[in-house]
């Protein structure tokens, strides 16, 4: 988009510049010229193997590389059919992109799916009449277009695609439907508004202490690993004890035969020539202490440590999968609530009542999911009653979800509905099949001055299910 205006430089002087805006995803920039020459640009490059371009004041201004790229719509389905013919070495799909302006997987993907062609199909290898099909699709795919209204709104998981028409390719999407591009607009400033940039952010740090905690887990492993001698410390400082009566002072080793073995093998045993046997007895006591020592504190700082780690990967993945902002806030407040952010004024965790807890129907029942660590603790320690069921993926984090029984007992089918949708509200939701913890609610205990989301249970039953949202029940 290019942008003329016209002011007055400092001798007086009527001059006409030009603000050039080039919306081009990661590569977008604003570039403010006089008579061609840069003045001023959001991004500076320097023209190299990953930049195509000089832009920089006092350069010259030059268009992007694309920017003679054709729009495939004004061509007719003759002209698009003779214009393939000439593109024998290249991918049907490749071709289009770098011959026509405003294509991409998804219109790639639609045109595949209207006319049955791959689109990594070499040009050469397609007939007449199948370029003569392509090329028709094309141009009907151009008039649809220019008679769309509103905004198809495609999901799937974290992913969402917008696109003025239905689209066959994407079938198997959620699809929402807005009859004025703005009303889509609206909702995403109300609900997701500066969500991605708030939400990277978080993601960033919390991967940076992830990170760091794994290396403090591998130095106390490290350490660990060195306690390994300790048993030897020990059965050197009897052995020395069981010959003290012989003479061995003042030398570098002694070999005496292991009486604490069946075998009664030899065994050369490293001696300090200054010390007695006892004093070297003593010495070898030392060590076997101090490695017991620090096995015993190593074992429970990594107990700690693994606790935490468990934590951290808990909010990591509520930031992936947090949509709204209200989402972003309950896990922006708990951060600041454990010291992982700074306090901000005099900002309050909001009541557990205020919770938007995901709810399903199936045959008389609810499932409940929580979507972060303070809806899984409200959810399992306050609204859920003892008899409902409860169920988390195994060993990684998830949503807590309850399946309610409200007054019979739940079928086989409501338990599997319940552990497949804890088995997609969770890390391991893109497998083919994940393990699923079940137990009563009354088994779920939260230990004292746990972290959020953590719980303890028992008496629980495992099963192995695929992964499923179950929009069909919402």
């Amino acid at each position: 988009m290019e942008i003329g205006i016209d002011i007055l430089d400092r001798s007086g002087r009527l001059a006409a510049r030009k603000i050039h805006v080039e919306l081009m995803g990661k590569y977008s920039n604003v570039i403010f010229t006089e008579n061609g020459v840069i003045l001023e640009a959001l991004i500076k490059t320097r023209r190299d193997k990953s930049a195509l371009r000089t832009i920089a004041p006092k350069e010259a201004y030059e268009f992007p590389p694309n920017f003679m790229r054709m729009d495939p719509f004004e061509f007719s389905a003759d002209e698009l059919c003779n214009m393939m013919t000439a593109g024998t070495d290249e991918e049907l799909g490749k071709w289009m992109m770098r011959r026509f302006n405003g294509m991409s997987t998804v219109v790639l993907d639609e045109l595949s799916c209207m006319t049955g062609l791959d689109k990594n199909t070499y040009l050469r290898d397609l007939t007449d009449a199948e370029k003569h099909i392509y090329a028709r699709a094309v141009a009907t795919l151009g008039e649809r277009l220019q008679g769309a209204r509103g905004a198809y709104v495609y999901c799937k998981g974290q992913k969402e695609i917008l696109f003025p028409l239905r689209l066959q390719s994407l079938a198997d999407y959620d699809i929402r439907y807005y009859p004025y591009i703005e009303e889509y607009l609206k909702e995403f400033q109300d609900t997701r508004g500066s969500l991605n940039g708030e939400q990277e952010y978080l993601k960033k740090k919390t991967g940076k202490l992830i990170e760091r905690q794994i290396r403090k887990m591998k130095r106390i492993d490290g350490e660990l690993q060195e306690t390994g001698k300790m048993d030897i410390y020990k059965l050197y400082g009897d052995l020395l004890m069981i010959y003290a009566y012989e003479k061995h002072d003042h030398k570098k080793s002694v070999t005496v035969k292991n009486l604490l073995s069946e075998k009664q093998e030899n065994i050369e045993i490293t001696l300090d020539p200054s010390l007695s046997m006892t004093d070297n007895a003593n010495r070898y006591y030392k060590k076997y202490m101090k490695l017991r020592n620090r096995k015993q504190k190593s074992a429970e700082l990594l107990a700690e440590n693994e606790k935490e780690l468990a934590y951290l990967q808990s909010l990591e993945y509520a930031l992936q999968t947090s949509v709204t902002k209200d989402e972003l806030a309950d896990i922006k407040a708990e951060m600041r609530h454990v010291g992982l952010l700074p306090p901000a004024g005099k900002e309050k965790l909001k009541k557990d009542s205020s919770q938007q807890i995901l709810t399903l129907h199936t045959d008389g029942m609810e499932i409940w999911i929580g979507r972060n660590n303070r809806q899984n603790d409200f959810l399992t320690t306050k609204k859920a009653r003892p008899r409902d069921l409860w169920f988390h993926a195994k060993n990684q984090p998830g949503s807590h979800v309850i399946l309610v029984s409200h007054n019979g007992t739940p079928t086989a089918e409501q338990i599997r509905a319940a552990a497949e949708c804890a088995a997609f509200y969770s890390k391991g939701k893109d497998s083919s099949k994940v393990e699923v913890d079940s137990t009563l609610v009354r088994h779920v205990k939260k230990p004292a001055h746990a972290v959020p989301g953590f719980v303890i249970f028992e008496n629980q039953t495992t099963y192995v299910v695929e992964p499923k949202k179950h929009v069909e029940l919402e």
